[in-house]
């Protein structure tokens, strides 16, 4: 298997800071894609990155496993006193306010440094671009939720529940080979598929029924992301095939604008919603077209009508429409794509 490039994640992540200067980094997610340190509570502060010109260094608690690299000094204390006792009073402190608590903010403030507010579009930039080892980790997730999704459809049965279903999903997510699911797991029948996030309940499925499916694993903390939508019956509602053929033109017409030469999000959704919108139910279509998706099940880059952001070779991302119909049904189809460089 690939190594995991830890130390080359956080040297470009120092060429960003200019001299004295030094970032305290605190989103768990962001310290695991630069470390490999895992935090097991989420709402609980475990660890601390502190990223300085000279040295790195994971600040973490003690009862926490941690993996040991070289190129990291490891201090078994999370706490900002512990961070303040490693930085020169000449230091410049960058800190991400969305990461840290206001009581953390505030112990910052007594100790004396300069503090400035991190702009984490820098790593965020690294993060986008998957290296061979995340590919390789997104790739099996992928395999093994499209499996479990294709055998779950393929064995549904009347008066089985949305719950019922949720639980066999997440255990066999278990069984092949999955650390878990990577979201809660959406199962809606009939009705429900109209709503987008839907947390599934102990609706029955009955014959001529829409269900949508969307479910996800993690394999390392990368996760995956995939909807179907079928008909449960033999005489599926012309509406239901009419919006769920419209789904499948609007992927393929974002997978196609993803050809261009360098595509923006803003493009990709355009893409999309032109061949919803114009069929007449642009209205139901009430999400963005998709996301990136890595360590977070929702990252940058977003595919919404604002952003500007080029979608380059080796980013990760969802392509998602969906037409949701309330009262009667919706259908969404998602698929993972990844961006690679063509060839000639």
């Amino acid at each position: 298997m690939t190594p995991v490039p830890y130390q080359n994640r956080v040297t470009k992540l120092r060429a960003t800071l200019p001299p004295q200067a030094a970032v305290l980094v605190a989103d768990p997610q962001h310290i695991r894609y630069l470390t490999g340190f895992e935090s097991l509570a989420p709402g609980e502060r475990e660890a601390f990155l502190l990223v300085a010109n000279e040295q790195a260094t994971l600040f973490y608690t003690s009862f926490s496993p941690v993996a040991q690299h070289s190129f990291l000094e490891y201090v078994a204390k999370c706490t900002i006193s512990a961070v303040g006792e490693k930085l020169l009073p000449t230091t410049i402190l960058a800190i991400d306010m969305q990461a840290i608590t206001a009581a953390e903010y505030q112990e910052l403030q007594r100790l004396s440094l300069t503090l400035t507010t991190w702009q984490a579009d820098t790593l965020w930039q690294q993060r986008m671009h998957k290296d061979t080892q995340e590919l390789e980790f997104i790739a099996r997730a992928v395999t093994i939720t499209k499996k479990v999704l294709e055998q779950t459809l393929a064995t549904l049965s009347p008066g089985v529940s949305e719950q019922t279903v949720r639980r066999a999903i997440d255990a066999n997510f278990l069984l092949a080979g999955a650390d878990g699911a990577a979201f809660p797991t959406i199962v809606a029948f009939g009705e429900h598929a109209a709503l987008p996030h839907h947390q599934p309940t102990e609706k029955e499925l009955e014959p001529e029924m829409a269900v949508l499916i969307d479910c996800g694993v993690q394999i390392a903390g990368y996760c995956s992301d995939m909807t179907r939508t079928v008909w449960f019956g033999t005489h599926p509602d012309p509406e239901f095939s009419k919006i769920d053929a419209l789904a499948h033109q609007a992927f393929t017409a974002a997978q196609t604008a993803l050809q261009q030469n360098k595509p923006t999000a803003q493009m990709v959704d355009a893409a999309a919603r032109q061949v919803i919108s114009q069929a007449g139910y642009g209205e139901q279509f009430i999400h963005t077209t998709g996301h990136g998706l890595g360590l977070s099940i929702h990252e940058p880059p977003s595919l919404n009508a604002r952003s500007e952001q080029v979608i380059e070779p080796g980013m990760v991302i969802t392509i998602e429409p969906g037409i949701y119909l309330r009262g009667k049904f919706g259908v969404r189809f998602e698929e993972t794509v990844l961006l690679q460089v063509k060839s000639d």
